[in-house]
């Protein structure tokens, strides 16, 4: 067992079991795309459907870590973001390449639009027949994270400059509805989540403790999605859930974290699933496209149970397969990028 006096502080709990939240987090957005798998109880349906909510860990997650990363590497913009690219880029061209050649082999796309999935431009510019708005979205927040914590360093009140992402990002979405640009929701809505991730990324590296201030800020926002969230089902209110889902990530990963140093366990499956997070999003997003494809092999009853408990092992089983083809082809300096993010925790 751990000495919980060594792991009290928040901040270092979530950067301790960042590999089993990521963990926890691929498996509710797993959940979440099991789109066809019918459930009878009420409360674990409100639970499937809220797994969009893991998307959210995993922006929370990426900013925390980029922070330090950023911080104590101090290198230069283009050297940064290939060491990013270099990490997410090969996977993503890979699966959505061979996905892609097999929806144009079907006549389902053409040559033009494989080319955008594979540029990763085609969710900005909202082009027909492409998928996978995550890993655009992803390397967007890439690009901007070294220039928010040049500003969080430099700013005194960097809780308020934090929660001020939430009109701003709300704003920008109301200003894209009149030019027809809303569909960038997915990005925009996210913003205040990845902005929360880089803001626990710089008390972490600061050494600030989750002290009975930040507890109550975290918990007044927290309240506030809570009631937003309420006037919307009421009917009285209406803004995007993910707002309500960004006011609610930080306190609630940080309760996920208590939770598993209390229980003191090593959690190695799902650390593992946050290892290999990328590649198993990656094939599951496929997989949840194709069901109509893929269920006369593996469907074998009404609800879909045994599909998903199939298919879904399949999904994990690939993804490793995936990780280590990789590696192969690209050994030594995927050896160094994962190095690198071992350091960068």
């Amino acid at each position: 067992m751990k000495n919980h006096t060594e792991t009290a502080a928040g901040y270092q709990l979530l950067s301790r079991y960042r590999g089993e939240l990521m963990g926890l987090a691929m498996l509710w957005v797993m959940f979440f795309h099991a789109y066809e798998l019918q459930i009878d109880n009420p409360a674990l349906n409100a639970f499937k459907w809220l797994g969009f909510s893991g998307v959210d860990m995993f922006f929370l997650l990426s900013g925390l870590g980029l922070y330090g990363s950023i911080v104590r590497r101090q290198e230069r913009f283009p050297s940064y973001f290939y060491r990013r690219c270099a990490r997410v880029l090969p996977a993503y061209w890979l699966v959505v390449g061979l996905y892609s050649l097999w929806l144009r082999v079907q006549g389902r796309i053409s040559i033009k639009t494989a080319l955008w999935s594979l540029s990763t431009f085609h969710y900005w510019f909202r082009v027909p027949g492409t998928f996978n708005w995550y890993v655009p979205a992803l390397l967007l927040f890439y690009a901007l994270a070294p220039f928010w914590v040049k500003i969080l360093r430099r700013v005194k009140y960097k809780g308020f400059l934090t929660l001020l992402t939430f009109p701003l990002a709300y704003g920008v979405y109301r200003l894209s509805i009149p030019v027809g640009l809303n569909y960038l929701s997915d990005f925009l809505d996210r913003i205040p989540t990845f902005a929360a991730g880089l803001l626990a990324g710089c008390y972490l590296a600061e050494g600030q403790p989750l002290n009975r201030k930040h507890a109550a800020a975290w918990t007044a926002v927290a309240v506030c999605g809570i009631t937003v969230a309420v006037l919307r089902l009421q009917g009285k209110l209406y803004i995007s859930t993910c707002y309500m889902v960004a006011a609610c990530v930080m306190p609630f990963c940080l309760l996920l974290a208590k939770g598993l140093d209390l229980l003191g366990w090593e959690w190695r499956p799902l650390r593992f699933l946050g290892a290999y997070s990328l590649e198993i999003y990656l094939l599951n997003v496929i997989v949840t496209r194709e069901f109509a494809a893929l269920s006369p092999w593996f469907d074998r009853d009404g609800r879909h149970i045994v599909y998903y408990l199939t298919v879904y092992a399949l999904n994990l089983v690939l993804a490793v397969l995936l990780r280590q083809l990789i590696e192969k082809i690209l050994r030594p300096g995927f050896a160094r990028l994962r190095r690198t993010q071992r350091e960068d925790g």
